[in-house]
């Protein structure tokens, strides 16, 4: 009698969530969830706990806090995994452990891939105004996110999507993938992976686009988009500086263009019937929430004056 199917799960967050419920309820399969290091068993918004949930299901975890010492490795080689597959896992991963992988060793990416590697994915696929919303399940590699591709899903970006929004449908996207790929692993008929173009690849740091100063400057569309890519709280919002002040006013979506907009100068924000209103080069944008600095609604409706000095370091 063969053995069971073993597999290790790493990361954290809904999709893991989903895949690892979907994994423990399959016959012929062990699992093992490797925790986040800062995996607490509670919720936090969409950072939901994995940690949580293996609990509920019953099943092994190990939580060390990196995968390059020798104990740390063992832990993960004592299991002899068949697949290992990383969901949002907080540490990279090294050769060694991805060796391990007897079938292989797979991450899920958000984004279309070779394009947006690297740290916060969602955010660039939005201000850079991309079509789709792209999951890619990939073979993991030393490199960063440069590992062949073996399926990608997608779906439209629809006007006035947030960051926050875009994430769950990603992550909902991944889960669809993985359990695709996973049905046809076990038939052993699982799709070749292949190599990814590296004439087109896009790299990122930890760096916001416009270092959050949504590029009033430029059209309302490139505006929008840094709107709505930077509005995931608690994360870092967009923001624009009061010209005649030293505060700081952060900017929420969902935010929609308003082309041919002739309402003030460059920079203005003001209340309207719908919702707040941003005038940028060529027409203005309609966004939801209008904050101070620490986070508390603005209560006047202005109009605010703020600077309009362009910010060109990191600029998508």
């Amino acid at each position: 009698m063969s053995r069971h199917k073993r597999i290790a799960l790493l990361g954290n967050r809904a999709m893991a969530i989903e895949i690892g419920e979907y994994l423990h309820a399959q016959e012929g399969v062990e699992l093992l969830i490797v925790l986040n290091p800062d995996d607490d068993g509670r919720d936090r918004g969409q950072a939901l706990s994995l940690s949580k949930r293996a609990a509920d299901w019953g099943v092994r975890t190990i939580q060390p806090k990196g995968l390059r010492k020798p104990a740390q490795i063992a832990l993960l080689a004592d299991f002899d995994p068949d697949l290992i597959l990383s969901c949002s896992y907080a540490r990279i991963i090294p050769q060694t452990v991805i060796d391990l992988g007897r079938e292989g060793c797979l991450n899920i990416h958000f984004a279309d891939l070779p394009k947006n590697r690297g740290c916060l994915p969602v955010v660039w696929t939005l201000a850079l105004g991309a079509p789709d919303l792209v999951a890619t399940l990939h073979e993991i590699t030393p490199g960063i996110d440069d590992g062949p591709i073996l399926m990608q899903a997608r779906s439209p970006v629809s006007p006035g999507t947030t960051a926050e929004i875009a994430t769950g449908i990603c992550a909902k996207l991944g889960a669809g993938l993985f359990k695709t790929y996973f049905d046809a692993w076990m038939r052993g008929d699982a799709p070749s992976a292949v190599a990814q173009d590296e004439s087109v690849v896009t790299y990122h740091t930890m760096v916001h686009p416009y270092d959050r100063y949504p590029p009033v400057w430029l059209n309302p569309t490139r505006v929008a988009n840094t709107i709505n890519a930077l509005t995931f709280p608690p994360h870092p919002a967009a923001r624009l500086n009061q010209s005649d002040a030293n505060d700081e006013l952060v900017l929420r979506g969902p935010a929609k263009p308003v082309d041919g907009y002739d309402g003030g100068p460059i920079g203005m924000i003001s209340k309207t019937d719908d919702g707040w209103i941003v005038v940028c080069q060529g027409g203005a944008v309609l966004f939801s929430a209008l904050e101070t600095d620490d986070g508390q609604p603005v209560v006047t409706d202005g109009p605010f004056f703020t600077d309009v000095t362009p910010v060109p370091e990191y600029a998508p």
